[in-house]
This record gives structure tokens, C-alpha cells and sequence, in this order.
């Protein structure tokens, strides 16, 4: 019995932890964040009580020890899985997922997103749509600088960034309102 607990935690655990990490992939919601981390932490708890178990009946009964060894490694499994789950979530915590829109009204060329780790885009036509992915290393600003028929200008994207603060926005270069337009 406990040998089937412990296989269908594991698998509950593993199957709620990756909901979460897909919401919070698409959502960027730090509620989800939030509830991800008290997830792990009670999750954790129960699979480590289950686990001792299924280690005490490993050592004390002497029938069906494959079976508890089997469980157990079962159980096991999930500790990689949430160490890499929660390495993606700071990264994307630390990342800004940025789409530009060009609507200069003219093909730009040389555009760096400044403020974040060096990035680059070589051309944007008109009305065309490029997504960068921008990792923020220090708090600041973060720009777009491009050339428009040999003129070099700048425009802020997101006026203060910062690590933990990732998102997705969508950035329309040369439109005057600039609007900053969060997306899911």
C-alpha cells in the first residue's frame, strides 16, 4: 500500500509542479511564483515523510524489497526535476522576453537592446516583429538604440529594470505614444 502512495505522490507532485512551471512560463505571475515555492515546500515535506516510510519498510519486511526500492527511486527522481524546474524559474526571472515592432515607418538597421546582457538585431523591416531575449544584470534602464537612414537614436523600453523583475513586454520603436503593452 505504502508502495503506491509513495508512486502516485510522486507523480502528483511531479504533475502539479509542472503545471506551475507552464502558467508561470506564460503568465509571468509572481503569485504562481509564490504559490510554486509553497508548493515545493509542502510537497516536499509530505514525499519526505512518505519516503522515510517506504525506507523503514525497505529495511524492517523482508518481502517485496525490490518493490520498495523501486518506489523510492521513484520518489527520488523528483529532486532533479525540481532543481532544474526552479533554474528555469530564476532564469526567466531574471530575463526580459522583449518583442519590437518596427514602426519607424523605414527599415532600421544596427539595433542593440541596451541594459541587459549585449544583444542585437542586424535589420528590421518595416512593420516587422522580432522577440530577444534580454538576461537583466544590474538594475537599470533598458533601451533600444538603432539606425534609421544613418541616424543613430534611443528610446527607453522599460524604464527601470531590475534581477527578479523578468516579464514580456512588447516595444513599438518610433511609435510616439510608446505605450508599454505586457503580455501573456
Amino acid at each position: 500500500m505504502i508502495n503506491k502512495i509513495g508512486v502516485y505522490t510522486a507523480l502528483v507532485s511531479f504533475l502539479i509542479g509542472t503545471l506551475l512551471l507552464v502558467i508561470f512560463y506564460f503568465t509571468y505571475s509572481s503569485i504562481i511564483a509564490y504559490y510554486g515555492l509553497i508548493f515545493i515546500i509542502i510537497v516536499g515535506i509530505i514525499n519526505l515523510v512518505i519516503l522515510v516510510k517506504i525506507v523503514f519498510d525497505y529495511n524492517t519486511k523482508r518481502e517485496n524489497k525490490k518493490e520498495y526500492l523501486r518506489t523510492a527511486l521513484i520518489m527520488l527522481l523528483n529532486i532533479p526535476i525540481v532543481i532544474c524546474y526552479t533554474y528555469f524559474v530564476i532564469f526567466l526571472m531574471n530575463t526580459m522576453i522583449v518583442t519590437l515592432i518596427n514602426e519607424t515607418g523605414r527599415e532600421i538597421s544596427q539595433i542593440k537592446i541596451i541594459g541587459g546582457e549585449p544583444t542585437q538585431i542586424l535589420k528590421l523591416e518595416i512593420g516587422e516583429v522580432k522577440t530577444k531575449w534580454v538576461g537583466i544584470t544590474n538594475d537599470n534602464s533598458l533601451m533600444i538604440e538603432y539606425n534609421v537612414d544613418g541616424e543613430i537614436r534611443q528610446e527607453v523600453i522599460y524604464g527601470y529594470v531590475t534581477s527578479f523583475s523578468g516579464s514580456r513586454i512588447k516595444y513599438k520603436i518610433g511609435n510616439e505614444t510608446k505605450p508599454i503593452d505586457e503580455s501573456i
